[in-house]
């Protein structure tokens, strides 16, 4: 169901990150001069990701900035306890999601900067991400639950293995050097 709304919305996302993307494209080539295709592309995904994970997490179950409940859970591993309640296929689901849906942003963030390029400064920049919108999410009318801050920075870590992996054996390829800026 999430995966049909992310294909819906794609196109929007694609459109608004272009949008986004063009002054500073313009302002980055006055002051820098020409940069690689491919560095270009790598900040317009980043911008792509960030808009994506937002759309996803605030956006798309509406927002009510009275509302009239708020959900707060800051109790570690609370889905342990609660897979009776939701069921296991539904907890999986929701903590394979959870994992899943911030792997592009730890991929692209030491990618796009070069002061993040440490595992656990990508790991915190996640995380701080995450917080945010979690605080968010508990004012506007939705949940903000630790267990999604564990899973959605553990799903970053997971980018930045990726990452990793990938910076070892292209770390020679010119246009893997041009998407990080070297």
């Amino acid at each position: 169901m999430i995966i049909f709304y992310v294909l819906m919305v794609f196109p929007i996302t694609a459109v608004v990150s272009f949008l986004i993307y063009l002054p500073a494209y313009i302002y980055n080539k006055k002051k820098y001069g020409k940069r690689p295709v491919v560095r270009h592309l790598s900040i317009y995904c980043f911008i792509g990701v960030i808009l994506s994970i937002l759309y996803v997490t605030v956006f798309m179950g509406g927002i009510t900035f009275h509302p009239g409940y708020h959900f707060l859970n800051l109790v570690p591993f609370v889905w342990v306890k609660e897979t009776y309640l939701m069921g296991f296929a539904k907890m999986i689901e929701q903590l394979f999601m959870n994992a899943v849906m911030l792997v592009p942003l730890g991929f692209i963030l030491p990618v796009v900067f070069p002061s993040v390029r440490k595992w656990w400064k990508t790991a915190l920049c996640v995380m701080v991400f995450i917080f945010g919108i979690e605080t968010l999410q508990y004012f506007i009318g939705r949940s903000a639950d630790v267990d999604d801050l564990i899973m959605n920075t553990f799903g970053g870590c997971v980018g930045y293995v990726l990452f990793f992996l990938l910076n070892k054996f292209l770390r020679e390829q010119t246009w893997w050097k041009g998407a990080l800026n070297q």
